[in-house]
Order: C-alpha cells, then sequence, then structure tokens
C-alpha cells in the first residue's frame, strides 16, 4: 500500500476540462491536537510536541517544574583591623620586599648603618645584629670579625682588605692624588683603608701608555728628520721599551716602596707598608697624562711637563708622609729622609725624560 498522502485515485484530468480546487492532504498525526492549549506568552515544549505525535510523555510539565533553589553567600567585614603601616601590595607567596643576600649591594649599605667590623655580633636571636636571619646573622658577623693576619702570607684571604674599593673609590682617590696634592691629608682620606688595587692598574697603565707614547715621538721625530732624496735609513719599533718601562715603574713602586717601609719601619714611624704603596701608587698618575703632551715635537714642552708632574706627585709624596715620620724616632734623620725621597723621585722623572722622549738629532 502506497503511504504518500498527495496520491490520489481519480484518474488525471483531461485537457480542457476544469481542475477541481484544490484541497490540502490528511496530515493525520502532525495536525494540531487541541487537546493540549498553547498559550501566546507559553514556550514550546516536549510536552506539546509528545500531545502532537499522540505520544505519552511521562510527568513532564513545563509550569510544574520547580526552579532549582540556590544557596546565598553572605560576606560580611572582618573585625581585625590592620595596623595602618602595613602593606597588602604584592604577589602571593612572596615577600613584599627582597630579602637582601650576604655580600649584596643592599647587604653592604644593610652592614654600614651597623656597628663596625670590630663590634661584637650577637647571632643568636637575630636581634642586635643587624642582620636578618639569626644564625645567619651569627656566621656574617663571625666572618666580618675573622683577622686577615691570622691567614699564613700565601693565603689570599690575608690580603682582601687591600681591595675592598670600587671604580668611585679609585677615581677619587685618583683626583685626590693628582689634583689635591697640596692637602697632604692623604692617608686621613682613605680612612685607614689603603689599597693595592688602584696603584696596579695606575702603574700597569702608565707602563703601556709610556711605551706607546714613546715609540710613536720615536716615530714622529724620524718623519721630520727625513730628507727626501738622501739615505735616511728606516724606522723599527722599540719593544725593548715595554720591558725598561716595567722595571723602572713596577720597580719604583715596589722596591722603593719597600726600602722606605723598612727605614720607618725602623724608625717606629707606625706606617704600614700597604699606606706606603697606596701612597707611591697613586703618585705616579701625575706622569699619565703628560706623556701624551711629550708626544708633541717640542723639546722644552717636554720637560715643562716632565718637571711639573715631578713636582707634583713628589709634593704628594712627603706631604703624605710627613706627620707619620715627624711623629717617629727619626729626629735629625729626618732631613737626609727627605732628601732620599726627592732624590730618588727627580730620578724617576728623568728617567721618564731621557728613556722615552730622547732622541739624537740625526
Amino acid at each position: 500500500m502506497d503511504n504518500n498522502p498527495f496520491a490520489t485515485s481519480s484518474p488525471p484530468p483531461v485537457f480542457g476540462e476544469q481542475t477541481p480546487a484544490y484541497s490540502p492532504p490528511n496530515t493525520g498525526a502532525w495536525q494540531r491536537n487541541d487537546s493540549v492549549p498553547l498559550e501566546d506568552d507559553e514556550p514550546f515544549t516536549a510536552a506539546h510536541l509528545a500531545a502532537a505525535n499522540e505520544a505519552v510523555v511521562p510527568a513532564v510539565s513545563g509550569r510544574s517544574a520547580a526552579a532549582p533553589s540556590h544557596t546565598t553567600l553572605d560576606f560580611t567585614e572582618s573585625t581585625t583591623a590592620l595596623p595602618s603601616s602595613q602593606s597588602l601590595s604584592g604577589k602571593v607567596g612572596q615577600p613584599a620586599s627582597p630579602v637582601p643576600r650576604i655580600g649584596s649591594a643592599a647587604d653592604t649599605r644593610l652592614l654600614s648603618s651597623s656597628p663596625g667590623p670590630s663590634a661584637r655580633l650577637d647571632g643568636g636571636s637575630g636581634g642586635g645584629s643587624g642582620l636578618p636571619g639569626g644564625n645567619a646573622g651569627g656566621a656574617a658577623g663571625r666572618a666580618l670579625e675573622e683577622d686577615p693576619s691570622k691567614f699564613a702570607f700565601y693565603n689570599i684571604k690575608r690580603y682582601r682588605g687591600l681591595f675592598n674599593v670600587d671604580t668611585s673609590d679609585v677615581l677619587a682617590r685618583l683626583m685626590h692624588a693628582v689634583l689635591l696634592f697640596f692637602r697632604g691629608d692623604f692617608l686621613e682620606y682613605v680612612d685607614g683603608n689603603p689599597d693595592l688595587y688602584g696603584p696596579f692598574w695606575v702603574a700597569s697603565t702608565l707602563i703601556f701608555v709610556t711605551a706607546a707614547t714613546g715609540t710613536l715621538a720615536s716615530y714622529i721625530d724620524w718623519v721630520r728628520h727625513a730628507t727626501p732624496g738622501e739615505e735616511h735609513g728606516s724606522w723599527t719599533y722599540d719593544v725593548d721599551k715595554v720591558g725598561g718601562s716595567f722595571a723602572l715603574f713596577y720597580g719604583y713602586v715596589g722596591l722603593v716602596g719597600l726600602a722606605l717601609w723598612g727605614v720607618l719601619k725602623w724608625f717606629k714611624a707606625g706606617l704600614s707598608l700597604a699606606s706606603i704603596w697606596c701612597i707611591y701608587g697613586y703618585s705616579v698618575a701625575a706622569f699619565i697624562p703628560i706623556c701624551f703632551v711629550c708626544v708633541v715635537p717640542v723639546e722644552i714642552a717636554r720637560w715643562a711637563v716632565v718637571a711639573a708632574a715631578t713636582l707634583t706627585s713628589g709634593t704628594f709624596i712627603l706631604l703624605s708622609m710627613r706627620k707619620h715620620i715627624q711623629d717617629s724616632d727619626a729626629g735629625a734623620k729626618a732631613l737626609p729622609l727627605y732628601g732620599t725621597i726627592i732624590a730618588l723621585h727627580a730620578g724617576l722623572g728623568l728617567a721618564l725624560k731621557f728613556y722615552f722622549f730622547a732622541f739624537p738629532t740625526l
């Protein structure tokens, strides 16, 4: 049996005959069932669909379904008030401010506001130690109280204090030695903390500067005296000047300073070897800028700048040591000692002029 609802048993119409009026097909179950009224403001639900198909849907009602209950959470303000000085900013699980590490810049600033290394730092409870962390503060305090002299002379820990400076300290000491040489308070200025870092790099810089500028001045002098068309020979670089400057300046700062320390120790001057090396090391800084002036092929200008650097640096050495020599047992022997210091320093200036900036007439 054909289930097509649009099929008909009447024969097809003959051409020219009147076509009967259209009647809608019987849709059967899809016709609306008036037993389930649908109000205008009611949404179409599964119950309406089941009634239209003459089916039974158990216990489904669009209006009788109760809405699920909800739990209401009431938030109340806490009665505990925070102090006005406390802050609630920051990230969860992290402290509001970073804890300074031992040896960091923040830790250095912290230690600077606490008693000095000679003061006792109690690390039992963390209070009064100036350091956070109780036992950690006590360990840091014990490290600060370590006496460098208890280490052997070959142990690097013995000399850590001699390099306890930064760039700003070295630059300030250089300016004090070169521009304020006449004040005579260099050891008071360094506040009992003489260093060897600055003197080492000053002497090392002077070694290469004198070797380089002396070689350049030698080449300029050779070019000036070369005559076109004449046999003038060839110019060669004198590599021995590097070794000569090494022996001259390291030897002067190291050996002369060591000999002077021995003499002052015999006079009971109370001046440490590190202080003497610090004074001599910073004093030769005055020779670094004049080496560039000596490249200019003007002999009188060379003599003038070398004499000025020798005079200012020698004055700096004498004034820095004068108080300690006067307070020693030198007595009448202080005058020959001053004369020896002046003679050795003048010899340094002459050696620099004749070894690096004196050229034979061609």
